[in-house]
């Protein structure tokens, strides 16, 4: 009984000291698989990109996990471009309240981007914004890091994004009068005023207009409007009850995107507000321009005759009173 015991406690060591180290090799095996995956550039990371176009950051993660990964695109301080001005990175904003959780906060400041659960392979697109006006070449560096989550590893990874001006061949016209004025102790938004533009074909057929939004605007599509003449009319329609003693602040701008040819005017001699707008009642508060587009070029007049656009160069003439009044406005 004693040599079958001894041999019972033997086997019984042997299989728990076996055990042991079946355990280690499990525990190494576990070791292996709970390595967080690793973040890298799946492409290049010097991006060049015109605007108006994306710049696409391709990424590629070491091995897919089953929860989702988060990172943070830091926005560098030696960027020239401006965010949301120049180009728009989608996704929660890491210092916004409104997408953050309080307790995630903190931190260099970037835009989080979510890698799904079981991926490998991920891209994030950044928009960038077409300027009005021609610029030089801008330049948004951006650096990425793990979100607070820390599911991910990334080790030094930074983009360097040139975006450069993009040029085109078409006119935009953008009517505004932005501001406050006072009525009695009531601070007024000038928006509350209406003002118009319409555009007609040289038959005085209304072809195009902006009614609703201040400040208006019209693009004239190069490829698509016919070359010939037309009129543009700015209008103060009414004044919302309003007859204070001031000119309505109106700008007109002529625009060729992203070049250098651009002109604005400032039209509130023409507006006195205490005088009302068509719909009030006064008849002259209207000015027509005349647009002739000959291929690329547009060459637009005043009611004086003079020239106020023409494609590489503009004069700046003090506009008369001579105002022209439109029966079937709206």
């Amino acid at each position: 009984m004693k040599k079958i015991s001894i041999y019972k406690y033997l086997i019984l060591a042997a299989v728990a000291f076996g055990g042991v180290f079946i355990a280690c090799d499990d525990d190494v095996e576990d070791l292996g698989k709970k390595e967080k995956p690793e973040l890298t550039a799946d492409g290049p990371t010097s991006i060049t990109v015109t605007e108006g176009n994306d710049a696409v950051l391709n990424f590629k993660l070491s091995k897919a996990i089953n929860e989702p990964i988060q990172y943070r695109l830091v926005l560098l301080v030696e960027s020239s471009a401006t965010d949301q001005d120049d180009y728009v990175i989608p996704g929660c904003r890491s210092n916004d309240p409104d997408c953050v959780a309080i307790e995630e906060n903190g931190g260099p400041v970037g835009y989080i981007f979510e890698i799904p659960a079981y991926t490998t392979e991920y891209s994030v697109n950044i928009a960038t914004i077409f300027d009005d006006l021609g610029e030089g070449d801008e330049n948004l560096k951006l650096k990425v890091i793990s979100n607070r989550t820390l599911l991910g590893t990334v080790g030094e990874l930074t983009y360097d994004i040139t975006i450069k001006n993009a040029v085109s061949d078409d006119l935009n016209i953008r009517f505004d009068w932005s501001g406050t004025f006072t009525s009695g102790t009531e601070t007024v938004e000038n928006c509350t005023l209406d003002l118009d533009l319409e555009l007609y074909d040289a038959d005085f057929n209304l072809i195009d207009f902006s009614y609703s939004n201040c400040p208006e605007s019209l693009v004239l599509s190069t490829a698509d409007l016919p070359d010939g003449t037309y009129y543009l009319d700015a209008s103060l329609w009414s004044t919302a009850g309003y007859f204070e003693n001031v000119n309505v602040p109106a700008n007109l701008t002529f625009i060729k995107p992203g070049s250098a040819f651009n002109e604005t005017y400032d039209l509130s001699s023409l507006f006195p507000m205490q005088d009302g707008g068509l719909d009030d009642g006064n008849g002259n508060a209207i000015i027509e321009y005349t647009i002739v587009k000959a291929g690329t070029i547009y060459t637009i007049t005043n009611p004086d005759g003079d020239t106020v656009f023409q494609g590489r160069h503009a004069k700046k003439p003090i506009h008369s009173a001579r105002l022209k009044k439109k029966n079937n406005h709206k």
